[in-house]
This record gives C-alpha cells, structure tokens and sequence, in this order.
C-alpha cells in the first residue's frame, strides 16, 4: 500500500494576501519534498482563483459573501493543486471546486475534482483559517485586517 506512506510534515510559505475584484485572499504555498516554490505558477494559481470567484460581498451582508478567503498553492508531487476557500453567512467556509495544473504546464489551471476539499497538508491550514476567523471576526469585533494578518507557518 504504498499510498499510504508515513506522514512527513511539509513546508508551509505564507504569501503576501492579494486584494482584487473586491476579494482579499490570504495565500499559502506548500512544498512537497523536491518541489520549490515559484513566484509564476503562484500567480497563475491566483489568477484562476479570482476568476472562478462568485462577486464578492461586502462584509455586513448577512446573506452573501463577505469578499474574503483563502487560498492554498500546493507544489505537490503529482500536480500544483490551489484549493480556495471563502467567507460567508458569517460564519460559513465555503470552497471553490478544485484547481489543478499539471508539471508539465504548471500555470494552466484547470478546474479538478469537484468534491475534493484538500489533502491532510492543506487541513492543517484550513483549521488555523477557520480558528483565525473565529478569533478576530466572531470575537464581538468584526476586524477583517486583523483576519488578514493572522497566517499560518
């Protein structure tokens, strides 16, 4: 069963957050063993995040998105894979469908499985995303630049 190898931990990089279309996302890359980052394919990943997002919201609507989120870039082994995932109804996290770029064109993303929500490597972030907005949104203090500054790493 080689599939199911040992857990090794993998290096986290938290990127600077990208502000665009109305959205801020936050964004990580992760870096599987032998894989390095690259400035490029991150971009691109970024790109095709913001053009598959629903039209952000303002953060007082109660009924919609609240034009933040986040976004992992992960250089893994098989393929650069960048799940997103957003705020909304206050306290919900909503996800993209997958996006997928093969080695061998790493900044052509596609959209992957649909269903697929993230790897262990990814859940570490998703649980710090999901504690820092509990933290610094649902607190009594709504502060979104505070949300912004809180990364993972």
């Amino acid at each position: 069963m080689t599939h199911l190898a040992p857990f090794q931990a993998r290096d986290v990089l938290a990127l600077a957050p990208v502000t665009a279309k109305g959205w801020t996302l936050k964004r990580y890359a992760i870096l599987a063993e032998g894989r390095d980052y690259d400035e490029a394919v991150a971009t691109a990943a970024t790109d095709a995040a913001l053009a598959r997002l629903p039209e952000a919201g303002p953060l007082e609507d109660a009924s919609g998105n609240h034009g933040l989120g986040f976004q992992i870039i992960h250089f893994a082994e098989t393929a650069v894979v960048a799940p997103l995932f957003y705020w909304q109804w206050g306290s919900v996290l909503a996800h993209g469908d997958q996006l997928r770029a093969p080695w061998d064109a790493p900044t052509a993303f596609a959209t992957g499985s649909a269903e697929v929500f993230g790897c262990v490597w990814e859940m570490d972030i998703v649980t710090f995303e999901v504690d820092a907005w509990r933290r610094t949104m649902l607190d009594g203090h709504s502060a979104p630049a505070d949300y912004i500054a809180a990364m993972a790493g």
